[in-house]
């Protein structure tokens, strides 16, 4: 079983985590139910959006359980979601990282996300700025990739004071093992986020945004595994998008995969920009299912070889799954 635990971070802003657990017994709680007390508020927003509400039932989430027991920790991932994606909406992929005996911890961005709810009964929609931001104000969004690197670093400070003293989750987190994972605008902060806080161990980027990534005059060598939607490469994303972004986005591409000195640069067949989400699961789109089980299985065997200090081997792709493909700088299938 998969348990859930909220809590809120005050401060400006006020910042709510989920913090999924592997558990033992507890109360089954519905999709709609993640979004307590406000289920109502919630359910109109996403109805509106055309959301079967059925379709909020990925995974098997319990509330009340007891923590199963581990002596050293479990292992840790931080979560930061997509733009206007609310933190939750990644329950294909917690639900099998969980499974995997990480504790996985979801991070959320008021007024950015289509809606936040706080456990008091705050509720708080995605600020009308937010969805009015030009894809080509990059000012804009310099702005919010600043913010989501402080929740980040927030959040460490707060999980250690968590594992220090709180009388529910004491002891719970192993922060010699910690690892961020982002996508879309989430997976820029988590890179940068990774490459300033050494607490933080490795980073998984799915799909991230490539074009608002920080220049810097070092290289890096915090270790990073990026998953990437099939349509990797310049000529197939300028065929979707506008050609000046998906120009900026390959440049962002090249300088990370020629500025880090320890990653690992993939593709995942058949995966979309928000396949690493439920959205699609959401509207009945089950492609998503099998992104899901390889995202999954692909950074938990990054993970453990960071955290056990080892390499992935050279062959690592054909090992997760035919999907999975090597890319270069530019996004096509990397010469073997």
């Amino acid at each position: 079983m998969i348990g859930r635990i909220i809590r809120v971070l005050e401060g400006s802003p006020r910042l709510v985590i989920s913090i999924f657990h592997p558990a033992i017994g507890g109360d089954p709680v519905k999709g709609i139910d993640l979004y307590a007390p406000c289920q109502a508020e919630a359910a109109k927003l996403l109805t509106e959006m055309g959301v079967d509400l059925d379709n909020l039932n990925i995974a098997s989430v319990t509330t009340g359980g007891a923590l199963a027991p581990k002596t050293e920790g479990y292992p840790v991932i931080l979560l930061s979601p997509g733009f206007g994606v609310e933190r939750d909406m990644y329950l294909g992929v917690i639900s099998k990282l969980a499974a995997k005996n990480y504790v996985v911890v979801t991070i959320s961005a008021p007024l950015e996300s289509v809606f936040t709810v706080f456990p008091d009964g705050s509720y708080l929609k995605q600020a009308p700025e937010m969805a009015e931001l030009a894809s080509s104000d990059y000012p804009g969004w310099s702005r919010l990739l600043h913010n989501r690197i402080q929740y980040i670093n927030a959040v460490m400070d707060v999980l250690e004071t968590l594992n220090r003293s709180d009388t529910e989750l004491a002891g719970l987190f192993d922060l010699d093992k910690v690892a961020v994972m982002g996508h879309s605008l989430g997976g820029a902060a988590s890179l940068e986020a990774a490459k300033q806080d050494r607490r933080i161990k490795a980073a998984v980027l799915l799909d991230p945004s490539f074009h608002l990534i920080r220049r810097e005059d070092e290289p890096s060598s915090v270790p990073v595994l990026l998953l990437r939607q099939e349509a990797s490469a310049y000529r197939e994303m300028a065929a979707s998008m506008n050609e000046t972004i998906a120009s900026d986005y390959i440049d962002g591409q090249r300088y990370a995969f020629n500025s880090l000195n320890n990653a690992y640069f993939y593709r995942v067949n058949g995966a979309q920009h928000m396949s690493f989400s439920d959205i699609p699961l959401h509207y009945s789109d089950y492609h998503a299912v099998p992104v899901h089980a390889v995202t999954a299985e692909a950074a938990t065997a990054f993970m453990e070889a960071v955290f056990n200090k080892r390499d992935l081997p050279p062959n690592a792709a054909s090992q997760l799954s035919e999907t999975v493909i090597s890319i270069n700088s530019e996004g096509d299938p990397a010469e073997t």
